[in-house]
């Protein structure tokens, strides 16, 4: 009987979203405390390449897409939409080793700045803007929403940005649903 409230009490505080190392591995920076530094810098809003489950860089060339994964889309609880024609970028300011600022700009103008607190680990920096959303009883009546960013620095210089998603859940243990998937994306840094 403790085992099987064991395994309950397991699978109601644990979560499956999880990094796939595979997609960014080839382009990835590994950054290391003193090398923190080198995140700050001005990068574009829009991203330019996507990574593929293979870890190759493609180019994006739909609009909507890069409209949709903007930088802010990652980091910002704020759910904001941006007009591809405008001239936008973000730029990063580390405060110190587990605090790091946006800072979204529209024309060089001010318009929004986050704060997010995280980890160095695995060379890439961990943001602690996790979300997890519980429905129900996970795994008995319901599932949970759980997602996780991730960023670093790519080879050429720009700003990679690893995210993770799952939703899932089952009824009685036996009927389980859900869907879960990584996404990765570079954005470029503009030189100044």
């Amino acid at each position: 009987m403790k085992s099987i409230l064991f395994f309950l009490y397991f699978l109601v505080l644990t979560s499956c979203a999880s990094f796939s190392d595979r997609m960014i591995r080839q382009d990835k920076v590994s950054l290391k405390e003193n090398d923190l530094k080198e995140l700050e810098g001005t990068y574009e809003l829009f991203p330019d390449l996507e990574y593929d489950k293979k870890g190759q860089p493609q180019s994006i060339t739909s609009e909507d897409s890069k409209k949709t994964f903007n930088l802010n889309y990652f980091v910002s609880t704020k759910d904001k939409k941006y007009d591809y024609s405008d001239k936008y970028s973000v730029t990063v300011k580390i405060i110190d080793i587990n605090r790091i600022r946006f800072i979204t700009q529209k024309n060089n103008v001010k318009i929004d700045s986050v704060d997010l607190g995280g980890k160095l680990r695995s060379g890439l920096f961990y943001l602690d803007n996790k979300f997890l959303k519980r429905n129900g009883i996970p795994y008995l009546a319901g599932g949970y929403t759980h997602h996780k960013t991730r960023i670093g620095l790519s080879k050429n210089n720009g700003l990679m940005v690893n995210y993770a998603y799952d939703n899932s859940g089952a009824l009685l243990l036996i009927i389980g649903a859900g869907s879960s998937y990584n996404l990765g994306y570079h954005y470029k840094r503009i030189q100044e």
